[in-house]
């Protein structure tokens, strides 16, 4: 790991300067090796640091503790790959942490151009993390995430605070969030569960969205498609206002839903619906172009 506090590459033993002659009568090739296998290392830092991750490819699992420190742990796919870490500020505990996945020979196949990542952060921290063609997890974290990849599935389980996670092909799962939620996905699918949020934001093109669970009071939930289906499975206690509409798809919704105003049943033409299921207490939008949209109770 290179570690930017020094301006110079340290070992995991912490060894500096003294042993750079040495280290460059090694050859080449062994000194790439040096850097393969499994590294870990702590870091102090505040109690609400920014972290950020740059990864190729391969697995990213964060999990918040309540130490003001973060613990890493990685493996690179191969020799010819290598991790930098840059902390600022320098010395002290650090406010932001980055850690950067480089690939030093451009003829390195693609399987083996990223690491493997296992971190426990600050509860309190904020998370960045690009993981184009790999998985990310992300389990207790309170404060705020941005999350991307291209092919790779994200999970994310009882994170608080704003979540905003972004594929291209691969699946979203969510489960037990609260706080703010934005997920985005080309083809990939999408699944909340017991989402406790008060504001939920969903679009994918041509995936299914799957939603289990009730609604937060005061909640403001809007989900979009425009190919795939919807589902929403809750309880039949939910309370909830509902807005759906498909252009080209079906409508099919299980729950009884009482007029709003004065009509005489829930406002319904060809493939729009308007409702309140029991008192109304959240929002709920839901819109595709050519999809099925089902509301059905669990």
């Amino acid at each position: 790991m290179r570690n930017r506090r020094s301006g110079a590459r340290m070992g995991e033993d912490g060894r500096g300067s003294g042993t750079v002659m040495s280290l460059l009568l090694v050859p080449a090739g062994l000194l790439l090796a040096a850097g393969f296998g499994v590294h870990s290392k702590t870091i102090e830092t505040t109690g609400t640091p920014r972290i950020t991750l740059t990864n190729l490819a391969g697995q990213v699992v964060v999990r918040g503790w309540d130490k003001p420190q973060v613990h890493v742990e990685y493996t690179v796919h191969s020799p010819r790959v290598e991790v930098d870490t840059e902390l600022m500020p320098p010395s002290g505990a650090a406010d932001k942490v980055r850690f950067t996945t480089h690939v030093l020979d451009p003829l390195v196949s693609a399987s083996e151009q990223g690491a493997d990542y296992t971190l426990d952060i600050p509860a309190g921290s904020s998370v960045e993390i690009r993981n184009p063609q790999g998985s990310v997890q992300i389990e207790k974290v309170q404060a705020y995430a941005a999350v991307e990849s291209v092919g790779g599935r994200i999970v994310v389980n009882d994170f608080s605070g704003h979540l905003i996670a972004r594929t291209v092909g691969g699946d979203i799962e969510i489960l037990r969030p609260s706080g703010r939620v934005e997920a985005y996905s080309i083809t990939g699918n999408l699944h909340f569960v017991s989402a406790a949020t008060s504001k939920l934001r969903a679009s994918s093109t041509s995936g299914r969205i799957l939603y289990e669970g009730d609604f937060a009071e005061g909640g403001d939930y809007i989900l979009s498609a425009y190919s795939g289906d919807m589902d929403i499975v809750c309880p039949r206690s939910s309370s909830f206002e509902l807005r759906a509409k498909t252009v080209r798809g079906k409508l099919d919704n299980s729950l009884f839903l009482t007029p709003k105003r004065k009509a005489s049943s829930p406002a319904y033409s060809g493939n729009s619906l308007l409702g309140t299921h029991n008192t109304g207490r959240a929002s709920v939008e839901l819109t595709s172009f050519s999809g099925t949209i089902r509301v059905r109770p669990q």
